[in-house]
């Protein structure tokens, strides 16, 4: 699982950067200081679930978590800060959080640490509600031309498509498999058996 981790202060921002890299599943975490810096971090490696630090200026943090959740609907969304910062929960669920993680920071003889609740487990991406991605006949066909290395162009001469036509069906149907790429959307479609 990838996760990034907004935050404006350096040092609550390792922290959570530290703890993250912990946490089971976890394969890279990556951080950021300013919303720009995240949403440039995500269009590059979209993250799995993105932490954000609910001390973000409110109107920020709602579009902050709005242009995450368009560009990538299955990644989870949790804001993250001390307790008392839970009301700000409601807001951001509405527009697309997941969740909210009450932590808060504490003392110890080793300096400061963020305490996260005993059974902390990172939530799980988003799923849609179907479990098998529903492609239409067209979206099937040209996930075959793919398969068979076509071009766009090809694909469409083949299926009387405008080329424009084949890659709106190509991108609709790599969101539904969540594909990064032509081959990754071969190989998702093959282990779902939706081509052979």
């Amino acid at each position: 699982m990838n996760v990034l981790v907004l935050d404006g202060r350096r040092e609550p921002r390792e922290r959570m950067v530290r703890l993250l890299s912990d946490a089971p599943g976890v394969r890279r975490v990556g951080a950021a200081a300013t919303s720009e810096e995240l949403i440039t971090r995500f269009r590059v490696l979209p993250a799995d679930t993105v932490f954000l630090s609910a001390r973000i200026r409110p109107d920020v943090l709602t579009e902050t978590i709005e242009t995450l959740v368009t560009l990538h609907e299955r990644t989870s969304v949790v804001v993250f800060g001390a307790p008392e910062l839970a009301a700000i929960a409601t807001d951001t669920i509405r527009v697309g959080a997941a969740a909210f993680l009450a932590c808060e920071a504490s003392s110890t003889g080793s300096g400061t640490t963020t305490a996260l609740p005993g059974s902390f487990t990172l939530p799980r991406p988003r799923v849609t509600t179907e479990q098998e991605p529903a492609l239409s006949k067209r979206e099937i066909e040209v996930l075959h031309g793919i398969s068979l290395g076509k071009t766009n162009n090809e694909i469409g001469s083949d299926l009387h498509l405008a080329e424009d036509t084949v890659k709106t069906h190509a991108q609709r149907l790599f969101r539904k498999l969540a594909a990064t790429d032509r081959a990754h959307a071969v190989g998702q479609a093959m282990r779902m058996n939706l081509i052979t």
